[in-house]
């Protein structure tokens, strides 16, 4: 599927959640997400290269947990990205396909998650990832085959300062986000998250 995805770093949670139920709309409960993210041994972002995740997500402590491969390819130039998701019966197994095939553990990502769709086609989300500071607010954006990614993107960043949120937005990921935190906490790049 086609997604433009804009995210920022919010200054305050508690501010974004208001400005959105100003106009009726609500989050979810917090869940919790987990995500054991995958790349190739010669791995570039830069280069559009798809990297894997191996995701848990528990939205009720009640009930097992769900099991998802995420395919991700981003293409920086016109804030395009690519995603296909499918469900997972097997963890272990899915993670030995993987290393089978070559990829190697890169990041690993925890997070507690807040949704909200606002349509067939957009949603929002609060993220308080572990080991970073703050909240992060991700608008993504389902896009049609004439959509242009490049305006849907800027599209979602003025929503952002519609919403009172401003500031550039993150382009790193959560991963690089806490590889860049962990290297400036030690002042040495870690072997592995």
């Amino acid at each position: 599927m086609k997604k433009a995805i804009a995210k920022m770093k919010l200054k305050s949670r508690s501010d974004f959640v208001i400005a959105l139920g100003e106009i009726d709309y609500k989050f979810s409960e917090p869940y919790w997400q987990h995500d054991r993210i995958f790349v190739s041994k010669h791995y570039d972002r830069d280069k559009s290269q798809p990297r894997l995740s191996l995701r848990t997500m528990v939205k009720n402590p009640g009930k097992s947990a769900v099991y998802g491969l995420v395919l991700r390819r981003h293409f920086a130039d016109n804030h395009l990205d690519i995603v296909n998701t499918t469900q997972v019966k097997d963890y272990a197994e899915t993670a030995q396909i993987l290393y089978q095939l070559g990829y190697e553990l890169k990041y690993e990502v925890s997070r507690r998650r807040e949704e909200l769709i606002m349509s067939d086609t957009l949603r929002v989300f609060i993220d308080k990832i572990d080991n970073l500071p703050g909240y992060y607010a991700k608008i993504e954006s389902d896009l049609s085959d004439a959509d242009d990614p490049a305006a849907a993107y800027a599209d979602l960043v003025e929503t952002f300062k519609v919403l009172k949120v401003h500031g550039a937005p993150v382009q790193k990921t959560f991963g690089e986000l806490l590889e860049s935190s962990e290297r400036n906490s030690t002042g040495e790049v870690p072997h592995s998250l």
